[in-house]
């Protein structure tokens, strides 16, 4: 279990760093016409998306691998790393989705 948690994180870090690079793996952007995207202000936007990616994979592997060396069973592990995962995915919908990164 500890390696599918630490995993998860690894791809959160992952995404973070390949939406920095790649902006069309953005959900919905994509899709937008070229007008559409200009409107946008993608280099704020997929730099946020990056730090908060980046930043709920490490806490969720530092916060996976504390519990288990603290001897937490698996399930309450498992709940506290989907928990930060939800909440960190959350803010970051929210944030994201606010006009400060529309022109």
């Amino acid at each position: 279990m500890l390696f599918a948690e630490s995993l998860t994180g690894i791809i959160l870090i992952i995404s973070g760093v390949l939406v920095k690079k790649y902006p069309n793996l953005i959900a919905g952007y994509n899709t937008l016409s070229e007008a559409e995207k200009k409107k946008i202000d993608i280099k704020h936007l997929s730099g946020f998306m990056r730090n908060c990616l980046i930043i709920i994979g490490a806490v969720s592997i530092i916060v996976t691998i504390a519990l288990y060396f603290i001897g937490v069973k698996n399930a309450y592990r498992f709940m506290v790393t989907t928990g930060i995962v939800v909440i960190g995915l959350i803010y970051m919908l929210a944030q994201g989705t606010t006009k400060k990164y529309d022109f």
